[in-house]
């Protein structure tokens, strides 16, 4: 299944950070989070368009764990998804079904999870990962996503979690793909070469 895309999207501020430091701890949310992520909720027609790009483009997903808990009950009946969504996890369980057609599945490690996206990947789709930032980052690492599209809000957070910590002595080259700027968020969208596989 190596011919399915791997797509990242990913919410940043203008110094790397995806959230805040207290994020980092249950309920993994915070006010910094939803400053980054909140032009999502715009009413504005980019917004509404690239969240219309990537639900039609989606044909399964990958989450953390930490993102998967964040939203506790508000997915115990319905997600944003209506695909098979797989839960990066030390702690794996039966898969969960919802009337809306979700179904999240429990995979440990990201590799697996990802492959196992691809494979219920509907013909076509793509597989996105929808963070949080230690999944991105190990997929990073581990030379497994395809395109990368960063969605920058005019903030500095300052402290928190930074989307590209931990990419140790990898080099992550980026071919640009397309950019704008509407409604003071900047996006910015790179295919990553995987020429050193070779």
């Amino acid at each position: 299944m190596n011919d399915v895309i791997v797509r990242c999207d990913m919410s940043v501020s203008i110094d790397g950070f995806v959230c805040g430091l207290e994020a980092q701890k249950p309920p993994f949310l915070d006010d910094r989070f939803f400053r980054v992520t909140d032009w999502q909720f715009a009413d504005n027609d980019t917004a509404k368009a690239l969240t219309a790009e990537r639900a039609a483009e989606a044909g399964s997903y990958v989450l953390g764990r930490r993102m998967y808990d964040s939203a506790g009950e508000h997915w115990s009946v319905e997600s944003p998804y209506q695909k098979d969504v797989f839960i990066v996890t030390h702690r794996p369980q039966d898969d969960i079904r919802l009337k809306d057609g979700t179904v999240f599945h429990f995979i440990a490690g990201v590799p697996a999870a990802i492959e196992a996206a691809k494979q219920a990947c509907e013909p076509g789709k793509k597989v996105h990962l929808s963070g949080g930032a230690s999944v991105i980052q190990q997929a990073l690492a581990a030379d497994l996503i395809d395109e990368l599209h960063l969605h920058i809000s005019p903030v500095m957070i300052g402290q928190g979690t930074r989307l590209f910590d931990g990419l140790a002595d990898r080099m992550v080259e980026l071919e640009p793909t397309g950019s704008s700027h509407v409604a003071g968020i900047t996006h910015l969208s790179f295919r990553i070469s995987h020429s050193q596989k070779g």
